[in-house]
């Protein structure tokens, strides 16, 4: 099943959406049972990490703590620009949805 990151501002201010995609690759920010509000900044590295993301190339952290290279916040931040620059990207669903 494929997934996207979107945002929708006056829906869901200051956060990300990751919505499911219909069989013809479509998909509704405000349909709920079909979106996964991604609220917290904490969530970011993890979300991106599906798309490819890689908070430090020293491979010791997943985003949210520091490691020798980056501080937390700067992955985070990092992560954010990443998701940023893939909004409405498809990407396979890691597990946000039920197999049905």
């Amino acid at each position: 099943m494929q997934v996207v990151i979107d945002r929708d501002p006056s829906y869901a201010p200051c956060a990300y959406l990751i919505c499911q995609c219909d069989k013809h690759g479509n998909w509704n920010t405000r349909d709920d049972a079909r979106t996964v509000l991604v609220q917290t900044d904490w969530d970011y590295p993890g979300v991106a990490a599906a798309l490819g993301f890689r908070p430090c190339e020293c491979g010791a952290t997943d985003g949210t703590v520091d490691c020798e290279h980056k501080t937390a916040t700067q992955m985070i931040s990092e992560a954010a620009d990443f998701l940023d620059a893939h909004l409405g990207e498809q990407f396979e669903d890691t597990g946000y949805f039920e197999r049905s």
